[in-house]
């Protein structure tokens, strides 16, 4: 399996999310708690409008994208009760940037033995 970065908007929106997650779990200005909130909203709604068919995915940026809501905003006034927050939503935006490819196994030969179809086969 290898893993390949996703190199869209999406993807940097997301990565960008991250490491202003990681950066707010050092003190910080105030301002700069304000200008996350507001970030990582919009990242998470992006990011659940994008993954509309993954039900745990969805469900997850919607919850971040409360959390994090600059409007209605929920404080929980402790830095410690912040921390574990920051960096699993993190860990999730940047778990959702990168996919998975599968690779094919290798197989030696195929047994299996080509239909050949023939042009005057065709039915009408």
């Amino acid at each position: 399996m290898k893993y390949t970065f996703t190199k869209d908007f999406y993807g940097y929106m997301a990565i960008s999310c991250s490491l202003a997650l990681i950066i707010a779990i050092f003190p910080l200005e105030s301002i700069f708690y304000d200008l996350l909130r507001f970030l990582v909203f919009i990242g998470a709604l992006l990011t659940a409008i994008k993954s509309l068919k993954k039900p745990f995915v969805l469900l997850s940026f919607i919850l971040i994208a409360y959390l994090f809501n600059p409007i209605f905003p929920v404080y929980l006034y402790r830095k410690s009760i912040w921390f574990p927050i920051d960096v699993i939503s993190a860990l999730l935006f940047i778990a959702n940037v990168f996919q998975v490819k599968k690779t094919r196994p290798y197989i030696p030969y195929n047994r299996k033995k080509p239909i050949k179809s023939y042009g005057r086969d065709k039915k009408f």
